[in-house]
């Protein structure tokens, strides 16, 4: 099976102004935090980035706002991290903000190559969710339309990571990384430990590694 074990510099060149980003993690659990870095270090700028939220200030997905990169913003909660109020007064940041749940189910649609699913959430609460999208009544019952969500790069975060890229998590880091592992053109993972073809029990693998296109080489292997 193909070896994706790849270099910091090669994932580096990946990286380019104004691409829409996708980061997995909840808060500063299981997040990439290492893949962040060199998106940073590549000195790329205008990215979009979607994530659960913001991070914290300077750590995990906080770096973007700290290194201020990010052009717009695509989350569910943004209480966390002062610095994304901070990028839309200052920096004129766009931002969407989405329930949760609707969240997760946009990206997965973009994962799953659907065109976007029917949902109720938000309807006559919420003016910023209920904005100009289209509306669909099924057996007497509105929904809106929440069309799928993908990006140019997705960066996830697994506790082992074959060097094909099939991946377990830990606890929590089970969070958005699953869905956040499909919805890329391109879906670069990290790991706490790497491993060999074989090692991890096929029962035991959560994200498959054909949604994997590399893996950062760490050089930290499993024992």
């Amino acid at each position: 099976m193909e070896n994706k074990l790849t270099s910091a510099e090669k994932i580096k060149s990946l990286f380019f102004d104004g691409m829409v980003l996708a980061v997995g993690g909840f808060a500063s659990t299981g997040v990439p935090r290492q893949l962040i870095e060199l998106v940073i270090e590549s000195g790329v700028k205008d990215i979009t980035l979607i994530s659960n939220d913001p991070g914290d200030v300077n750590l995990a997905q906080g770096r973007f706002y700290a290194e201020r990169i990010v052009k717009k913003a695509i989350h569910s909660h943004v209480g966390l991290n002062p610095d994304f109020t901070k990028a839309v007064e200052e920096d004129g940041v766009e931002y969407q903000l989405f329930p949760q749940g609707n969240l997760v189910e946009k990206i997965r649609c973009g994962g799953i190559g659907a065109g976007g699913i029917l949902l109720d959430t938000g309807i006559g609460t919420d003016p910023m969710v209920e904005d100009g999208k289209q509306r669909v009544t099924i057996n007497g019952k509105e929904y809106l339309v929440e069309e799928a969500i993908r990006a140019d790069i997705a960066l996830v975060r697994g506790r082992m990571c074959d060097t094909f890229g099939n991946m377990t998590y830990h606890g929590t880091m089970a969070n958005y990384n699953p869905v956040i592992a499909m919805c890329g053109d391109i879906t670069i993972a990290e790991a706490d430990f790497i491993c060999d073809v074989g090692e991890i029990q096929p029962d035991f693998v959560t994200t498959q590694g054909i949604f994997i296109d590399y893996v950062l080489d760490t050089e930290r292997r499993y024992m």
